[in-house]
């Protein structure tokens, strides 16, 4: 272990800090620079854990290739990490000392700050009682930080980046071609958190525990369904969440998937401070600083659901669980889990997109969700179709992967026409001025016909793949 490689080492005087400084500005200036960017730390923070993949890497930091290249170069040319394998990257001695330093620094700090804050406000024991409550001094965060994942699904964003954070290398992709979210089609706004029926999530549930670690899940239906604030015995549930959460992360040490987070989505809770949620969420992706969540700011519509893994002891294997995935990926394209009383599902549901534009009532189609239904059908088209493209790979000698590869150019067609939907019928926070002509309806609707043809073709692969999959 590289821990026991460290050695305690004196304090220098301030005459040797000087010596040193003086002969070495510009080393420590790259060294310096080694850890100040981001995603360097990200990577650095990785390797801390145990020796990662390229791929790993790229799916996790959501940047380019040849950024991430670029970064894996400073770092070994600052001889921090190094090469263990071919496409496979392990931190060196010298990097898990700079890393332990600057994070027992940086505890310090924080620390010391807290100290000269208590000092304050015991000195002027008279301030305002609101002037008190900004101190920080109950604060716990998780050793294994999980970031929020790339994708337009907050469900599978928030799984796939704590199961990265739990030494679980399957990532945004595999999760949700996994758990069958991917290949779900819904006629909904994509509003209400039970767009999908409980057999649906129950299912989904299963996809997902089929990397080994088991979903210890709390749901409770709100008191005052549809109003955003928690109110009378909403906001006791909330504050009583907030303390299980708490305890969880005390004892277990691990991250937690909670719902309500920057409106009603999931997010990732990797600690807390004082009343407050220590969250990841899409602001990562974003580039944005994460601001603490109290436990009353939580936008819910009917209900709260938070949940978090423990590692399973069942033995996973893991060509059953992709076939099983594949039966799965059947059913939710095929719209087999849900009531066709309460919506249309599977390839149907295009046919209400389709009338909706059809009707010509802007305000129809922007509050249909129209532009939002793109882009996250977009994402998802190009998921399954990735997924489908790996398993074809990993059984290219077994007589499913034909037909896997199949459906895969189906789902990546179907993509490609998305393409220029969401060109035409941009994000809804962009809608609003957007001019809605009938040449532009007409166009979507021959895309989504086109979309509704290659969904059906899809099925028909999944389908035959998994009449061909032997076990």
């Amino acid at each position: 272990m590289l821990e026991k490689t460290i050695k305690s080492e004196e304090d220098l005087s301030i005459d040797e800090i000087s010596t040193i400084l003086s002969k070495s500005f510009e080393e420590i200036t790259d060294l310096l620079k080694a850890i100040a960017s981001p995603k360097r730390l990200s990577i650095l923070n990785f390797l801390l854990q145990k020796p990662r993949n390229f791929s790993f890497l790229l799916n996790n930091l959501a940047i380019k290739r040849t950024t991430l290249v670029h970064h894996l170069d400073f770092l070994m040319d600052m001889n921090l990490i190094e090469r263990e394998d071919w496409g496979r990257y392990k931190i060196t001695v010298r990097g898990f000392k700079i890393i332990t330093a600057i994070t027992k620094t940086y505890q310090n700090l924080i620390i010391e700050r807290q100290k000269e804050q208590k000092q304050i406000l015991d000195k002027y024991n008279q301030w305002p009682q609101f002037y008190k409550e900004s101190r920080v001094f109950n604060e716990r965060i998780v050793n294994n930080y999980a970031h929020y994942q790339g994708g337009w699904n907050c469900y599978v964003s928030s799984v796939s980046g704590i199961l990265a954070s739990l030494g679980d290398d399957h990532d945004y992709i595999y999760v949700s071609g996994r758990s069958g979210y991917c290949f779900i089609v819904l006629d909904t706004h994509l509003v209400t958190a039970s767009i999908l029926s409980k057999s649906a999530w129950d299912e989904i549930y299963k996809g997902t525990e089929s990397f080994g670690w088991k979903m210890n899940i709390w749901k409770k239906k709100r008191q005052y369904s549809g109003v955003w604030q928690l109110e009378n015995e909403d906001y006791d549930v909330g504050l009583n969440i907030f303390n299980q959460i708490c305890k969880i992360i005390d004892d277990y040490n691990t991250p937690v998937v909670l719902l309500g987070v920057h409106g009603n989505g999931f997010a990732i809770v990797n600690g807390y401070q004082n009343d407050s949620y220590l969250v990841s969420t899409y602001y990562h992706i974003e580039g944005r600083k994460e601001i603490p969540i109290r436990f009353d700011q939580l936008h819910l519509i009917n209900k709260f659901i938070y949940f978090y893994f423990t590692k399973e002891k069942k033995t996973i294997i893991p060509e059953v669980e992709d076939k099983k995935s594949i039966k799965r990926a059947i059913e939710f394209a095929r719209g087999d889990f849900f009531s066709q009383s309460e919506f249309t599902s599977g390839p149907e549901a295009y046919d209400k997109w389709i009338h909706v534009l059809e009707s010509g009532k802007k305000d129809q189609i922007i509050n249909f969700g129209n532009g939002n239904l793109g882009q996250f059908y977009f994402d998802s088209k190009y998921i399954a179709s990735e997924y489908l493209e790996r398993l074809s790979r990993i059984y290219l000698d077994k007589p499913q992967s034909k037909f896997l590869k199949n459906a895969s150019q189906s789902y990546r067609n179907a993509k490609m026409k998305l393409d220029h939907f969401t060109v035409m019928f941009p994000h809804p926070q962009q809608q609003q001025n957007i001019n809605i002509t009938l040449e532009k309806r007409k166009k979507g609707i021959t895309i989504l016909n086109k979309v509704k043809s290659f969904e059906i073709e899809a099925i028909e692969g999944l389908k035959q793949a998994y009449e061909k999959w032997k076990s």
